[in-house]
C-alpha cells in the first residue's frame, strides 16, 4: 500500500473516530531556530554525525581519485550553434538589460524533467506527459482496498485542473447524499436521472463521477416511465446508510494526487581542472516555456511597440517585459558549491519559493543550527538570504540554471567553522561522482 493511501485512510479515520493518542505520548515540538546576534554560539552536530560524514567524505575522495573515467554532465555543444540560443541572443534588444545570460545553455537532452508521486514506488518516475495517467492507473489498482476513498481521490485527481467544475460536482453529490440521509424512506430522493440536465452537465461529465456513485452503493438501472420509454438512473437501494456517511467523509478529506517534481539530486566532486565548467549547463527543451516561435512573435510585437513609442521604453512596457521574463522558464537547475569542493545539484520549478531551495540545503548539511548564505552574482536582489524568502526563483533570477556558493554566516565563531571538514551528510557523500 502506498504512503499516500495509508495517509488518506488515517486521515479518514481521524475525522470519523477522532485522533487517538497513546499513553505517554508527548506533544510534538517545532524545529529549533537560530538567531544571529553576537551572543549566539552555534552548535556543531553530534560527534557521531560528524564522524560519519568524515568517514563518508574520505571514502568518497578515495573512490573518486581511483575513478579512471569521471562522469561529466557537461555538454560540449556550443550555444552559438543552437537555434534557441540564437533567438535568446536578441535578449538585450527584446528584454532590456535586466535579462540574465546563462553560460553555455544548450537544449541537448542531458538534463530531463521527471515526476514522482506519493502513490508510486520509491524510484518510480515519469515524464510530465506520462505521470498523470500513471497516477490514475495506480489508484485504480488500489480500488479494492478502500473503494469509496480511492474513487473520490480519482475524481479529484482527474479533474483538479477544472476546480470550479469539480467543486460544483462535489457540492451536488453532497446534496444528493444529504437528501437521502434526511429522507431515507422517500424513494424520489434515491433516484438520480442520468438525463437530468444539472446532473448530466455538472456531475456526470466529470471523469470518475460515475465510479464514485457506484462504489458508494448506487446502482445503474434502466426503468420504464409511464409513457413506456426507458429512463437510465442511479438508484440507492437498501437501508444501510453507512456507505453514504463514508462518501460524505471521503469528499471532505480526499485530495487530488499531484505529480511531484523529481529533484534528481546529484553530488559532484570538483577538481581545479574542471572548476571553470561549473557554469556550463545542458538543459532539455522542458526547461523553456516560450518556444522559438513565441520568442520571435514577442520580439516582433516589442519592435513594433518601440517604434511607435519613438524608441522609448515606457513603464508599462518594462513591466510587461518583466512578467514575460518570469514565465519564460518552467524549471531551474541549481548547483550549490561547498567550500570542500563538493557540489549539490537539484531541479526546481521556476515558480518555487527560494525558501524551498534554502530548506533543501539546510536538510542536506552535516550540522545543525548554523546559519548560512547562498551567494551568487546571478541573484537580482543580493541583500541577504532573509530578504529573498517568499520570492520565487524566477523573481530572483535563478532561472533556468544557476551556480550558488555556500557560505557560513560571518557571525558564526571561526572555531566552529574550522571543525567542519565535510559539509554534506554522509548518505549524500556516498552518492558523489566526479564532475
Amino acid at each position: 500500500m502506498s504512503s499516500f493511501l495509508k495517509d488518506l485512510i488515517a486521515k479518514h479515520k481521524d475525522k470519523k473516530y477522532g485522533k487517538g493518542h497513546r499513553l505517554g505520548d508527548t506533544p510534538t515540538q517545532q524545529a529549533p531556530s537560530y538567531n544571529l546576534n553576537s551572543n549566539h554560539i552555534a552548535k556543531p552536530s553530534t560527534s557521531s554525525q560528524s564522524d560519519a560524514a568524515r568517514r563518508a567524505g574520505e571514502a568518497a575522495l578515495q573512490r573518486l581519485q581511483n575513478t579512471n573515467k569521471p562522469v561529466r554532465p557537461v555538454s560540449s555543444v556550443k550555444h552559438t550553434d543552437n537555434e534557441l540560443e540564437k533567438a535568446l541572443a536578441l535578449k538585450d534588444h527584446y528584454f532590456g538589460k535586466k535579462q540574465k545570460i546563462v553560460d553555455n545553455v544548450s537544449t541537448a537532452s542531458t538534463i530531463k524533467i521527471y515526476f514522482k508521486s506519493s502513490v508510486f514506488q520509491p524510484g518510480e518516475k515519469y515524464t510530465l506527459d506520462e505521470v498523470e495517467d500513471k497516477i490514475e492507473q495506480n489508484l485504480i489498482q488500489n480500488l479494492e482496498i478502500e473503494p469509496i476513498l480511492v474513487s473520490v481521490s480519482l475524481l479529484m485527481t482527474a479533474n483538479y485542473k477544472y476546480k470550479e467544475k469539480l467543486d460544483k460536482c462535489i457540492e451536488i453529490i453532497n446534496k444528493f447524499v444529504d437528501n437521502i440521509l434526511a429522507n431515507p424512506s422517500e424513494e424520489k430522493f434515491r433516484k438520480i436521472r442520468l438525463e437530468n440536465p444539472t446532473f448530466k452537465e455538472k456531475v456526470y461529465s466529470c471523469k470518475y463521477a460515475d465510479m464514485v456513485l457506484k462504489n458508494s452503493g448506487f446502482i445503474a438501472k434502466t426503468v420504464k416511465l409511464d409513457d413506456g420509454s426507458d429512463d437510465d438512473i442511479f438508484l440507492y437501494e437498501g437501508n444501510d446508510m453507512e456507505k453514504l456517511e463514508n462518501l460524505k467523509m471521503a469528499l471532505s478529506v480526499a485530495e487530488p494526487v499531484m505529480p511531484e517534481l523529481d529533484r534528481d539530486i546529484k553530488i559532484f566532486k570538483v577538481s581545479e581542472s574542471n572548476s571553470n565548467n561549473l557554469n556550463n549547463f545542458s538543459l532539455s527543451d522542458d526547461f523553456f516555456n516560450l518556444k522559438i516561435e513565441e520568442l520571435r512573435k514577442e520580439q516582433a510585437l516589442r519592435n513594433e511597440a518601440v517604434e511607435k513609442a519613438g524608441m522609448l521604453r515606457t513603464k508599462a512596457m518594462r513591466e510587461r517585459d518583466e512578467q514575460l521574463e518570469l514565465r519564460r522558464y518552467n524549471y531551474s537547475l541549481i548547483r550549490v558549491k561547498f567550500p570542500d569542493n563538493f557540489i549539490l545539484q537539484g531541479l526546481f520549478k521556476s515558480n518555487e519559493k527560494y525558501d524551498i531551495l534554502y530548506e533543501l540545503i539546510q536538510n542536506s548539511i552535516n550540522f545543525d543550527n548554523i546559519p548560512f548564505e547562498l551567494v551568487s552574482h546571478s541573484i537580482k536582489k543580493p541583500s541577504g538570504n532573509g530578504n529573498l524568502m517568499g520570492l520565487t526563483l524566477a523573481e530572483i533570477g535563478l532561472v533556468p540554471s544557476a551556480l550558488l556558493n555556500f557560505k557560513i554566516n560571518e557571525m558564526v565563531d571561526p572555531r566552529i567553522k574550522n571543525q567542519i571538514k565535510f559539509y554534506l551528510k554522509a548518505d549524500l557523500l556516498d552518492l558523489a561522482i566526479n564532475f
